[in-house]
This record gives structure tokens, sequence and C-alpha cells, in this order.
């Protein structure tokens, strides 16, 4: 059951498996859409209007076969040559609509074929849609402080689609472009989301770590008491609130990480938070945190349910302090899971120490077809 737990652990918090400054903020939960402003950089036109003259398509059975719908041009944001100086465009859509009330449209459209392709249109709440997507059409990729200044502005904003889609923004930035901010966001507002109960788990998870990095003294009790609280959102969101008050607060912060994994009666999935924010620190601060980092994976390698993922951790880091006490698990009872055992394998055919070598050499003798099939599943990783 614990293996099934740690599988399961290891699905659902994928992104928190992230390492690499170009990989989404593992603070976040995975978002896989694209954001407006990356629709905007692919879209040949993108036109703003509303929507009229619905036709519906029937065929010779009477069943419906598609349909077409005008679009009365408004503003153009982007413009392509086909577009030739034309106010409607045919959208090979059926969308309904009330002539009393149309629906006004933002439309991502790309050319195929000479013809217009739209791929995405985006109902219009409020304007300020428009003027945020002109916005996020300025900012280059070059400058992520820049842009990620930009959309917090927009995090809170009442137009739903606008604040999701700056989340977004942030949950696609790398751990390391996240760090850039310390210092740089309004504490007021982040204290008032993370005080908001009705603050989502994924955007308290951020918002967390933005308040250690950005607040002041008086939000290290919140932080902690966060931390330490039962409350099931708070809980969700542990990896970011425990980054923040780490941020605020090293020493205590650190030997509060490692008190919650010395604790066997944690639960499984407290313990996974706690590691996600190891993860966040390496990824963000590698060396300063190294110390720490390498502190609490020394308790998690003892605990069976654990092992595979603080071991996994530190090869894929290349840190082999703890050479001595991974191969040390591999002949207990407790940690005969074959998912351990592959990771303890994976390790010493990585890992540079002469006791991994001795350690490998001998398991040849013992497991050489475990051992090969292992070295098979490390070459398919660097092949990929």
């Amino acid at each position: 059951m614990a293996r099934q737990l740690s599988l399961l652990a290891l699905l659902l918090l994928g992104f928190l498996l992230s390492e690499s400054p170009a990989l989404p903020c593992s603070l976040c939960s995975g978002q896989r859409s694209k954001t407006l402003r990356e629709d905007a950089s692919l879209a040949k036109l993108i036109l703003c209007g509303t929507l009229a003259n619905s036709r519906l398509v029937v065929d010779k059975d009477g069943l419906s076969a598609g349909g077409t719908t005008d679009l009365e041009i408004k503003a153009v944001l982007k413009t392509d040559p086909i577009l030739a100086g034309r106010n409607v465009v045919e959208l090979p859509r059926y969308v309904p609509t009330d002539p009393k009330n149309p629906p006004k449209f933002i439309v991502f459209a790309d050319v195929f074929n000479g013809r217009l392709d739209p791929y995405r249109g985006i109902p219009i709440q409020s304007p300020d849609l428009l003027d945020y997507v002109k916005g996020a059409m300025t900012l280059g990729g070059r400058d992520s402080t820049k842009a990620l200044l930009y959309f917090f502005n927009y995090l809170d904003h009442r137009d739903p689609t606008i604040a999701d889609d700056a989340f977004l923004e942030f949950a696609k930035a790398g751990d390391q472009e996240i760090g850039q901010l310390v210092g740089r966001l309004d504490a007021q507002r982040l204290r008032k989301w993370v005080q908001d109960p009705q603050t989502p788990s994924p955007r308290l998870n951020l918002y967390g770590f933005l308040l250690g990095a950005c607040g002041e003294d008086r939000d290290t009790e919140l932080l902690r008491f966060m931390v330490k609280s039962p409350n099931e959102s708070h809980q969700a969101a542990l990896s970011g609130l425990l980054s923040g008050y780490i941020y605020l607060r090293q020493k205590e912060g650190w030997e509060l990480a490692c008190a919650v994994l010395q604790e066997p009666r944690q639960p499984f999935a407290r313990r996974v938070a706690v590691l996600g924010a190891l993860r966040f620190y390496h990824a963000w601060r590698p060396r300063e945190s190294g110390e720490p980092i390498l502190r609490c994976l020394d308790v998690l390698i003892n605990q069976p349910d654990m092992a595979d993922l603080a071991i996994e951790d530190l090869r894929r880091w290349q840190m082999w302090d703890l050479t001595g006490n991974v191969l040390a698990q591999f002949a207990k009872e407790s940690h005969s899971a074959p998912i351990t055992r592959r990771a303890i394998l994976r390790y010493g055919l990585s890992c540079p120490d002469p006791a991994a070598r001795d350690f490998i050499a001998s398991q040849r003798k013992l497991n050489a077809g475990l051992v090969a099939d292992v070295e098979e599943s490390l070459q398919f990783e660097k092949q990929n």
C-alpha cells in the first residue's frame, strides 16, 4: 500500500520533481494549457469583435454538420494580409448568438491553405481583457522578472479569464525566475491573499513563498502557524508556506522541515509536501541550501515509503555525500520493495564513489539481471 501511495504521489506531484530553471514552477500545479501571451505569439491574426449571423449547417438526414458565425471586427491586435481591410470575417464555427446582446470575443487565428483558421476564442467579460493582452504582447521572453511583475498586478483581477491567465504565467515560470522576485512584490497584497480562506490551494502554495520572500518579520508567525495548522487548505499548500517560512527564518525553518520528516506518524502527503520545499530550494538556491537539504534527505532515506523519492533526488542532483546511508538500505527488509531497490541501484550505477562501484560489482554477481535492467533504464533516460 505504501508503494502504491508513493507511485500515486509521483503522478500527482510530477511537477514537484522539477529541478531545472527551464521547467515550470514546482510550487504551482502542473499547467499544460497555453497562456494568452503564448497564443498571441503563435497567432497570425488576433481579432476582437461581436458575433452575429450564426448559420447552422444540416446534412441530408437533418443532422447537424457544423456551421458558421460572422465576427464583426471592432479591433485588430495582430493582422495578416488575408484580412485585406475587411471588417467582417466568417468563422467556421457555429456559435449561438443573441442579436439583442451579441457576444463579444477575442479570436486567435492561423491561416491555412489561404483561409482563416481560428483556434481559440475568448469571451470578453471586461474591457480590461484587450488592454491585458496588448500589454502581454509587448513582453519579450528575455526579461522574465519584468513579465512576472506585470502579471502580478492581475492575479486578483475581477475577470477570472485575466486572473487565471496571470497565474498560469507564474505556473510556467521556472523556480529561479520565481526566486528573482524576492523583495519586489507588494507584501500587503500577498498577505491579504494568504489570509483569505477562499484562496485556492495552488495559489496559496505560490503566495506562501512569495509572502516570505517579500514580507516582514510579522509574517513569520503567520507562515509558521499555517505550516503547523491541520487546516486542509494549508496542508495542501504546505510546500510554498514552508518555503516562505524558511526564507524569513532560515535556521528555524529548516529545523521545522527536518522535524516534520523525522516524525514517523506524519502523513505521507505532508512529508511529500516538505520534499517539495526541498526541491524548490535546490532548484532556486542549490549552493546555499545544500547542507540542510542533505540533512532532510538523510532522514527520508531511512523511511521505507519515502526512500525511493529521496534517493532519486540525490542521484539526479549528483549529491553523493550520503552514499553510505543509501547503499546500506539495500539489504534491509524494510527497503525490499522493487521501486526502492531499483532506486538504490540507479544511485550506485551513477555514483563515482568507490564504495558504490564495489556495491555494484557485488550486485552483478547476486542480481545480474536486475542490474542489467536498471543499466538499460539509465541509458534510456540519458538518450531521452
